[in-house]
């Protein structure tokens, strides 16, 4: 680079002698300029031009020139690289690129802090309305807790009707097979003797039969409201929501036990039959049933016909016998707010509430107080959980009408096998004689 810059200012140099060099003139002991403090020794032009053109090898003006130019371009490169660019520019551009590199960090930071504040506002927020929310939503509701009173004891009380149901059912066998510990233990005449003893001392009312009771009934009961209890389906099993009927505790008969099981025995087996002695029961020699036996079976049959038809009188008198007392008192502050207060309350549901009394409260009571639609302007949480736990209540209910409608359904199918029956025994009547087999059906 250097040799092409000293040829070309070589050659810029004879250009300019040969133009310049005719209309040039200095006068002896001129100055170049007002810098130069030495004097210019003036020079022909041709001495000067042959000097220049001649003088290559013994220091002439191209030589100085060339030197002199190589040097000032030599110190503008030293200027340039060492003090222009590596003191100054390169150290400017150096604090540049820090600087921006530093301001690029910078901002950097401040848009990580601009996202984090931005997350951490959001996930704040968010926080918030789940709190919000979950106050909202598990705020304990008196409605809810009175649901979860009035079931407090439910299923037990539902397990002990069960249990009264299948004891009445089992004692009202016992009477009619004439087993041991029973009123009609010894048949028919003993069991009219009990009943009737029964009735004269507890349930008789001598103003009945236009007075005409008062004969029989010598030494009628002091309980007056006992009266006919035995024959009044209404006043002993359907108006009371509560009867103190429980064969789980043991002890001596309630009123309403003796009441419930003299119904039963007016309703359902009033003549008991007749017992056969164990002789008469015995097996023929050659193992082929007696007609006694036969005659056995046949009333067997017909008490089994009874207990179905029986068996919905016993599930009647379990769902109304006496519960589990633990859900007694909310049941009574839900009566006290349809007005019924103190002793009416209790007398109502009873001491023990059956389950009845409280799926009557559950399914009824409950919604004929103002309060419990009042109690709707709740939260949507609480509402929604109201609804279930309505939804609950329909099923148990539900449940109840279907166990009621298979015991419908029962009873329905003894009335058409009572129905069958005497067409089979027309049927019988007129092949028997025919066949000269056995003996016309009765």
């Amino acid at each position: 680079m250097i040799k092409k810059i000293r040829k070309f200012v070589l050659f810029l140099s004879v250009v300019l002698a040969f133009i310049v060099a005719p209309f040039s003139y200095v006068p002896k002991g001129a100055y170049a300029c007002s810098s130069c403090l030495g004097e210019i020794t003036p020079t022909e032009t041709k001495e000067w031009l042959l000097l220049t053109l001649g003088g290559l090898s013994n220091g002439g003006t191209i030589p100085v020139i060339n030197d002199h130019v190589t040097e000032e371009f030599e110190e503008h490169r030293t200027w340039f690289v060492s003090i222009f660019f590596e003191d100054n520019l390169l150290p400017a551009m150096m604090l540049m690129a820090e600087q921006l590199t530093a301001v690029a960090m910078q901002q950097a930071q401040m848009i990580g802090a601009l996202l984090d504040a931005k997350h951490q506002l959001e996930t704040q927020r968010l926080l918030q309305q789940l709190q919000a929310r979950a106050h909202k939503d598990y705020q304990p509701s008196v409605g809810m807790c009175e649901f979860g009173s009035a079931v407090k004891s439910l299923a037990a009380s539902e397990r002990k009707s069960e249990y009264s149901a299948v004891l009445m059912g089992q004692r009202s066998m016992d009477r009619q097979l004439g087993n041991a510990n029973s009123s009609a233990t010894y048949g028919n005449d003993l069991d009219k003797e009990t009943r009737l003893t029964q009735f004269k001392a507890k349930f008789c009312d001598p103003k009945d039969n236009n007075n005409g009771l008062g004969l029989m009934c010598t030494t009628p009961g002091a309980k007056k409201d006992r009266y006919n209890k035995d024959i009044d389906y209404t006043r002993t099993i359907d108006f009371p929501y509560t009867l103190d009927v429980d064969f789980t505790n043991g002890g001596a008969a309630t009123d309403h036990e003796e009441e419930v099981m003299a119904l039963a025995s007016n309703l359902y087996a009033h003549d008991v039959f007749a017992r056969p002695n164990a002789k008469l029961l015995q097996t023929d020699p050659d193992g082929t049933p007696t007609n006694m036996q036969k005659k056995y079976l046949d009333m067997r049959s017909i008490v089994a016909k009874r207990n179905v038809a029986e068996n919905s009188y016993n599930a009647i008198v379990g769902m109304k016998s006496a519960g589990e007392p633990e859900s007694k008192d909310f049941l009574i502050a839900m009566l006290d707010g349809l007005g019924v207060e103190g002793v009416d309350a209790i007398t109502l549901i009873g001491e023990n509430p059956s389950y009845y009394a409280q799926m009557e409260m559950l399914t009824k009571k409950i919604y004929q107080n103002p309060e419990f639609y009042t109690n709707l302007y709740d939260k949507p949480a609480n509402v929604e959980r109201k609804g279930v736990s309505l939804q609950a209540i329909g099923l148990m209910q539900k449940f109840d009408m279907f166990k009621s409608y298979l015991r419908s359904e029962a009873s329905l199918s003894i009335l058409l096998e009572l129905a069958v029956m005497d067409l089979q025994e027309e049927i019988e009547n007129e092949i028997n004689p025919l066949s000269g087999e056995g003996e016309p059906a009765r």
